[in-house]
This record gives C-alpha cells, sequence and structure tokens, in this order.
C-alpha cells in the first residue's frame, strides 16, 4: 500500500514538473519536449530498483561448438554491483553478454575456443586449394591447424574433392550427408586422424 501511494506521489510530481516546463515555455515546443525527455531518464536512472545481494549472476564461456559451459556462480553481493546499471557496466567487455532474469543473471562469454569435449576433434577441409586440417567438428573452420602442402586438391579422385568441397559447405548439405561426411571425415583424435591420413589412397577408393 505504501508503495502504491509512492508511485501515485511519483507520478504526480512528474505530472507537475513537465506543467511547469510547458509553463515557462509558453508552449512544448521540440526543445521543451526533449528537455523534459532528459528528466525523465535521469529520474528513471535514479529510481532503478536495487539488485538482491543474493541475487545468483551465473557465468557460462560460449564455444566455439556453440556448446556452453558454467564457469562460475557469484551473488550481486560479491561483486558489489547493486543495480541493473552497475552490473552491466561490470561485464561490459567485448564478447559479454548480459541477461536478467526473474531467480538470477546469466552472464555469457564468447571464448575463441572449443570446449574441452570436442577439441580433440580433426576433420579435414580445403584450403588454398589443398588439403588441410582443421580443429573441431565439422561446420567449424575458425582453427586451420595444417595444410598438407604436397597434397594439392587436383590430385585426388573427382568424389574425394566433392566431399571436401561439401564439407566446407556443411550446413548447406542435407542431414543425411552431414552424417555420412562425420563418419568419414571427421575424427575423434588426432591419432584417428593420422590412420586415415597414412592411408589416404585407399580412402578415395
Amino acid at each position: 500500500m505504501i508503495s502504491r501511494f509512492l508511485w501515485i506521489g511519483v507520478g504526480g510530481f512528474l505530472a507537475v514538473l513537465l506543467f511547469c516546463i510547458a509553463m515557462v515555455g509558453g508552449r512544448v515546443t521540440g526543445d521543451g519536449t526533449k528537455a523534459a525527455m532528459s528528466i525523465l531518464q535521469v529520474f528513471a536512472q535514479q529510481v532503478q530498483p536495487t539488485l538482491a545481494p543474493d541475487l545468483i549472476i551465473r557465468e557460462e564461456n560460449v564455444y566455439l561448438c556453440g556448446d556452453s559451459e558454467e564457469i562460475a556462480r557469484k551473488t550481486a553481493g560479491s561483486l558489489g554491483v547493486k543495480t541493473e546499471k552497475e552490473l552491466k557496466e561490470k561485464y561490459h567487455a567485448p564478447g559479454f553478454s548480459v541477461e536478467v532474469r526473474n531467480d538470477e543473471v546469466l552472464v555469457r562469454q564468447k571464448v575463441n575456443e572449443f570446449c574441452s569435449y570436442h577439441r580433440s576433434f580433426r576433420h579435414l577441409g580445403i584450403y588454398d586449394n589443398k588439403l588441410a586440417v582443421y580443429q573441431g567438428p565439422l561446420g567449424y573452420h575458425q582453427k586451420l591447424l595444417k595444410v598438407e602442402e604436397s597434397i594439392p586438391l587436383n590430385s585426388l579422385s573427382a568424389a574425394f574433392q566433392v566431399k571436401l568441397q561439401q564439407v566446407m559447405d556443411f550446413y548447406h548439405m542435407t542431414p543425411e550427408t552431414q552424417a555420412k561426411l562425420r563418419y568419414e571425415l571427421e575424427f575423434s583424435n588426432e591419432d584417428a586422424l593420422n590412420a586415415i591420413l597414412e592411408n589416404l589412397d585407399e580412402m578415395q577408393d
């Protein structure tokens, strides 16, 4: 009830304030409107609701593969932030996003790495018209690891060249083609990749 009366009083105060601005100017001009909006914005910042000290702030890393991983849980009190504005200023660096929910805050940071599961993955692809090895699962070509300089693309069979082209355009392939490419050209670790590279001629048959 007290809170309701408080907001009614605030509304009355703002109404009187706007009326006074209009009276002083004789009419509400464009400049008067801008002045009134500026005052309202300042007032809104001043009455911004405070965050509870025990509000949970969950921090996550979002990796190149799209997977996310929780890395920490903190509270607004432990960070010394009292408002949403202060919270967003705390995480203002590039790559951060802040989502304020009813019972927690989710802070996500984009990381230029693969998650712990996909970090060991390797897949074949193309770079500069040569056979190349990329880190991570198929569809992600951000991390070029190696270019097989002695294996130009035109030295491979036509069918194998088509598969490599499909790898580089992975997300435009049908689900059936994607599954086949994963089976043939995606590897869970370096050893599995090297076994294929050592028997590349047999793989092209």
